[in-house]
């Protein structure tokens, strides 16, 4: 069985760490997995660039270029947008490696053109981890349901036109997006029924795989090992928060979160709590909230974020819009509890008040009443941190999330008509 995966990148996001990991698992198991990056940059092996300079060079400009459509208008900020409108020869690359299945990651900023999925001569695997196949543009639709029917006036364009560029990327994904050889794995329940909502794509199977992990790299340390390593002082409660551009992306929370701790700030029931943020830089013109932040920036080494997750009492993620919550993962393995807002991926990662808190989608207010019940619980010697890493062990564990994949590919392959069955019908 060869698996050929695609992903935009192969490092920097959770995407592709999930989508690296999966790759080394399946190669555990004995599968021939190959995974090609549009914009390689680790130097594992394992991992290949495009084949040749020139579409390397190109998989570039495509990535650069792919939303000069998005400058006729003035765009909001709350979801980053993939136009897929220029031509790439991905499809025909892919039949140089003689796959079995090809197998999508994350395939935005240009990389998968809408018009070459109908192009590949192979099963088609997908892991969905956002919302992009659904909509007329943007990975997350902040709220909006217009990709139910095709999209058109879309707020995020600020656009009141029903012909504007939304709907021109829906149509030409409804144009395209026929008759697919076309299997759908969305991260979480929630995604799960984004998919089944869309007229685009409810029509191909679907099951739920959620994001596994490696819970080698990811694990406790132990808390006092965890502040010495980042300095962190050892008597005071400490919430660590973290995600790719954590403080300028609408969607991560933030602000939800500077009035979730303005709220703890007033709580005299906890002592001196600190916030450390990484994933982003400290931003200039952001005012006190009444709670001491320390911003990290980015980390790159999965040993200093395992032990950063260790250090905290309590692992907060207020993304408004979230289609899993990989942090949450990351952070249980490391035997700390998590509190994040409930509506979305989190459901099917928390349980409520066992192992974190599912607070009120988008409501500050029970956002902090979480990170007190969390810090609270910690601080009473109350055992979440050992049921977290448990259920990460027992359900996103990567050989787990492995192991349902390879199955998936089996069920595909052993239901494709054979040669003999393909000549028979064609005669």
């Amino acid at each position: 069985m060869r698996i050929l995966h695609l992903s935009t990148f192969d490092a920097d996001t959770g995407a592709a760490r999930g989508s690296l990991w999966l790759h080394h698992a399946l190669r555990r198991r004995g599968v021939d997995s190959i995974m090609l990056a549009g914009r390689k940059k680790r130097t594992d092996n394992a991992v290949r660039p495009l084949p040749g300079m020139v579409a390397q060079l190109a998989a570039r400009l495509r990535m650069r270029f792919d939303d000069l459509p998005l400058r006729r208008y003035r765009k909001t900020d709350e979801s980053f947008w993939t136009i897929g409108w220029l031509p790439s020869r991905l499809a025909q690359m892919t039949a140089d490696f003689a796959p079995d299945i090809v197998h999508l990651h994350w395939v935005g900023a240009g990389f998968l053109p809408v018009q070459a999925l109908a192009q590949f001569a192979f099963p088609v695997v997908w892991t969905l981890r956002d919302m992009w196949p659904m909509t007329g543009g943007c990975h997350y639709t902040a709220g909006c349901e217009k990709y139910h029917d095709a999209c058109g006036a879309c707020p995020q364009l600020r656009s009141v036109d029903d012909n504007d560029l939304s709907r021109a990327i829906w149509r030409s994904k409804q144009r395209h997006w026929r008759n697919l050889d076309l299997h759908l794995v969305p991260i979480s329940r929630w995604l799960g029924d984004c998919v089944r909502a869309s007229p685009l794509m409810r029509k191909y199977p679907l099951e739920v795989i959620p994001n596994g992990l490696d819970t080698g790299l990811f694990t406790p340390v132990g808390k006092a090992a965890g502040r010495a390593a980042w300095q962190l002082p050892a008597g005071r409660p400490i919430m660590v928060y973290g995600a790719v551009n954590a403080t300028t992306d609408i969607r991560k929370g933030f602000a939800e979160l500077r009035a979730a701790l303005e709220i703890l700030g007033r709580d005299t029931t906890v002592q001196r709590p600190m916030l450390v943020v990484f994933g982003d830089l400290q931003p200039g013109d952001i005012p006190d909230c009444g709670i001491e932040i320390r911003y990290v920036g980015y980390i790159r080494d999965n040993i200093r974020l395992s032990q950063l997750y260790a250090a905290a009492d309590v692992a907060v993620m207020p993304s408004l819009q979230e289609a899993f919550g990989k942090t949450l993962i990351e952070a249980m393995a490391c035997g700390t509890p998590v509190v994040a807002f409930g509506g979305g991926g989190p459901d099917d990662i928390i349980d409520h008040r066992i192992d974190g808190y599912l607070a009120q989608p988008g409501d500050p207010a029970d956002l902090a009443a979480g990170i007190a019940w969390g810090l609270a619980a910690v601080a009473a010697g109350a055992d979440l941190g050992r049921l977290a890493r448990a259920k990460v062990e027992a359900a996103f564990d990567i050989d787990v999330v492995a192991a349902r994949y390879h199955a998936l590919y089996q069920r595909i392959l052993r239901q494709r008509p054979s040669d003999a069955d393909s000549l028979a019908a064609a005669q």
